[in-house]
């Protein structure tokens, strides 16, 4: 009798073990899957969306190994430190918050990136109010440099989005605005002297990028504002995802085909259409030959995927990453719970912070980031 219980407690140890096993390494596999070109394996995308996922769980293995079989806890620990650079970037562990002394405060600037749904009411969309909650938040910010996706005319005398005093306030603000509805309606909104510059690009559809050179405090700063491919997902699509992620209900069998056979090939499809956008973008800042660069925008992609990877290799750091402590989402419709808003920088600046707004007025959230010039550059300049 002792024997066959011995025995049942190591084939029990020997399957928990190997449970262990398959999750840390398909968490590893996760994590570097945005390596991969979705031109090669689209799929190995969707795995590294699901990244944040398998690490909770390797976190919830954890736990439980140490009360059921305490040598596993090192595969499930092991599993989320081979990933720990991927995950860092979506998990940032800064503890301490970058204050700026007054002097330092002189020679900060401040960067908004914001879809903004076309400045209709994600939560009130019927609702008329003279009112706009989200040009409210674009003047509360009072940013020095606002970059835009998804715009409208909110800078019209007559017949433009919110009250009349809105757009006022927006046009004695910034008293330069570029507006580019050829590119994906974004716009741009300076407290600097800025130029547009030339982007040829393909037609890729929902996603396009404008750039500028803005005159910011003596330097010559590239300013990059995309807005890469979206899904292209219909009403019905959302809503066999909100029926697939309801924690009330199981999905059926139907439900699951469904959501595999409609939705899938078009984020497939969309992964592949970021890549081509990814390089793309990467090519013009390598050719501008621009030393300070700050990129911005609607990525439609998470931290870590292919397109967030390919745009950073020209030298860019994510400013979310270098200041924030945790993780974040920036889309607040749909269930769809992601990080896909992005800010990124290179050159004679460091970021002090990334601040998420909270109104859900877009189905994006603002984010607002603080930067810093280096202050040899500002001593060089003084000479």
């Amino acid at each position: 009798m002792n024997r066959v219980v011995h025995i049942g407690k190591q084939t029990f140890k020997t399957i928990w073990m190997s449970t262990n096993v398959v999750v840390a390494a398909i968490t590893v596999m996760s994590a570097y899957c945005g390596y991969i070109n979705p031109d090669k394996i689209a799929l190995a995308q969707v795995a590294n969306m699901l990244y944040p996922g398998w690490v909770t769980l390797s976190l919830a293995l954890c736990v439980a190994d140490f009360f059921i079989y305490r040598k596993s806890t090192w595969v499930a620990g092991a599993g989320i430190l081979l990933g720990i650079g991927p995950l860092l970037d979506i998990f940032p562990l800064n503890m301490r918050q970058i204050t700026i002394s007054p002097d330092e405060t002189e020679r900060s600037f401040t960067v908004l990136t914001y879809n903004t749904y076309a400045f209709k009411d994600n939560q009130n969309d019927n609702q008329v109010t003279p009112e706009n909650r989200t040009l409210s938040n674009v003047l509360a910010t009072d940013a020095d440099i606002v970059c835009i996706q998804e715009s409208a005319n909110i800078t019209g005398t007559r017949h433009g989005i919110g009250t009349r005093e809105q757009r006022d306030s927006i046009r004695h603000r910034y008293p330069y605005i570029i507006d580019t509805p050829h590119l994906a309606s974004e716009m741009l909104l300076s407290k600097y002297p800025v130029r547009l510059i030339d982007t040829p690009q393909p037609n890729w559809g929902t996603g396009q990028y404008a750039a500028y050179i803005v005159e910011a405090e003596g330097h010559e700063l590239l300013v990059v504002n995309c807005h890469l491919q979206s899904i292209g997902l219909t009403p019905d699509d959302k809503e066999a995802y909100r029926e697939l992620t309801d924690k009330e209900l199981r999905p059926t069998r139907k439900e699951l085909s469904q959501v595999k056979s409609d939705v899938m090939p078009k984020l497939l499809t969309a992964f592949k259409i970021r890549a081509q956008q990814a390089r793309h973008i990467k090519h013009f800042i390598d050719s501008m030959g621009v030393k300070d660069v700050i990129l911005v925008g609607d990525f439609n992609d998470v931290a870590g995927s292919y397109a967030y990877r390919t745009i950073r290799s020209c030298g860019l750091k994510d400013a979310y990453a270098q200041t924030a402590f945790g993780p974040t989402i920036t889309y607040n419709s749909s269930r769809f719970y992601f990080h896909i808003d992005q800010i990124f920088y290179r050159g004679d600046m460091r970021a002090v912070s990334v601040k998420r707004g909270k109104s859900r007025s877009s189905d994006h959230y603002p984010l607002l980031a603080t930067f810093l010039w280096d202050s040899a550059v500002q001593e060089k300049e003084i000479k």
